[in-house]
């Protein structure tokens, strides 16, 4: 299983290296340690709901036990060099077009500082199951879950795996928030402000080094 579980870190990777969560995560601790918790429980839940969902509906492969590696190595082979793509599309796209985008969300961000943790909770929820990106990238963990014919605990021990990856830079940071107070909060502080000023080269690395790992990992599975 421990391959399969590795299987699945370019995908969380992806979907955990999310400013706009990060950001959230921000606003929530400094609302208050309630609030940060119940918003941290309420993403872990929504994705764990997402890929219970993706998992319950997942097609039935004829013959799992022989054509897993043929689909999971195909899956990374799509997904790394899709990576590759859009880290170009990145690279070429001009400063201005992210303007309107971030407007935007620092809109939804400064009403996020004034809910409720109940409401901080639900929007979490939202979170964690996420928009289009977030759905594909569960979408093909799941099916990576599903072809490599793994049913019972490890299934779902797998799920867990998956869920705690594509969340960690939500519950980790709250984690250290509950436990070392407004230190966390300043260090997550400096890590969103590194981010601002340098989005553009740590997307594209990021997109790269996880796209060219799926790629080798799809060349190693087929072979």
């Amino acid at each position: 299983m421990a391959r399969e579980a590795a299987q699945l870190i370019p995908y969380a990777v992806i979907a955990a290296l999310s400013p706009l969560g990060l950001a959230a995560t921000l606003v929530v601790m400094r609302g208050g340690r309630l609030k940060a918790l119940a918003f941290a429980l309420g993403v872990l839940l929504g994705q764990l709901l997402a890929c219970t969902a993706l998992a319950a509906g997942a097609i039935v492969l004829p013959d799992r036990s022989s054509s897993h590696t043929v689909v999971q190595g195909a899956l990374a082979a799509v997904v790394g060099i899709g990576l590759l793509l859009l880290a170009a599309a990145v690279q070429r796209r001009p400063p201005r077009a992210r303007r309107t985008s971030i407007g935007r969300s620092q809109a939804a961000l400064d009403r996020l500082g004034h809910v409720h943790a109940v409401t901080a909770s639900g929007v979490g929820l939202m979170l964690g199951i996420g928009g289009p990106k977030r759905l594909v990238l569960t979408t093909l963990a799941v099916a990576s879950i599903t072809a490599a014919g793994i049913t019972g605990t490890s299934e779902k021990a797998l799920v867990v795996w998956y869920v705690l990856l594509a969340t960690v830079l939500v519950w980790v940071p709250v984690v250290a928030c509950l436990i070392l107070g407004n230190w966390a909060i300043a260090q997550l502080d400096s890590g969103l402000e590194w981010l601002a000023r340098h989005s553009r080269p740590a997307t594209v690395s990021a997109l790269v080094i996880v796209g060219l790992a799926l790629i080798v990992n799809a060349v190693l599975t087929l072979t």
